[in-house]
């Protein structure tokens, strides 16, 4: 009788590609987790800040004092942006291809948070430009050594 249990002796190309982005969306949530930890998210809105409080942006000090994202719906995005991502990136084959998606990913994470001047708030999306930049650096890594092996 066959163990249901058992460990398959050969792994195919979709488990290679499970286990890739399993450990780089993993690695990239941990990385975010440690950046928030170490409180660089903070020094980051406080930069945002002062950016949309100058010219040509200039948002009132009340308006800068409104977060309209708090930190579970920042880390939701960051999963949500990770999982996909990554996903994503690890299925491309040409370099061109991730260049671009990787820089379409980031400035769509960027600019609302330079347009949430009109919604009378602050929106600090730096945590998922981070997730999407590592998420594209870590996808290239990846590749890099799949080509070696």
């Amino acid at each position: 009788m066959k163990n249901p249990l058992a460990i398959p002796r050969h792994i195919t190309s979709a488990d290679r590609l499970l286990l890739r982005w399993a450990g780089l969306s993993f690695a990239v949530l941990v990385l975010i987790v440690a950046l928030t930890a170490a409180g660089l998210m903070e020094h980051l809105e406080l930069e945002q800040i002062r950016f949309l409080g100058g010219s040509p942006f200039y948002i009132g000090a009340e308006e800068a004092q409104i977060s309209l994202l708090g930190p579970a719906g920042t880390f939701g995005l960051c999963l949500g942006v990770t999982l996909y991502l990554t996903l994503v990136l690890l299925r491309e084959r040409r370099f061109s291809g991730r260049l671009q998606v990787g820089i379409l990913a980031v400035v769509a994470l960027a600019l609302p948070g330079i347009l949430c001047v009109l919604w009378g708030g602050v929106l600090n999306m730096a945590a998922p430009v981070i997730c999407a930049l590592a998420c594209w650096f870590g996808a290239e890594i990846l590749h890099l050594f799949r080509r070696r092996s």
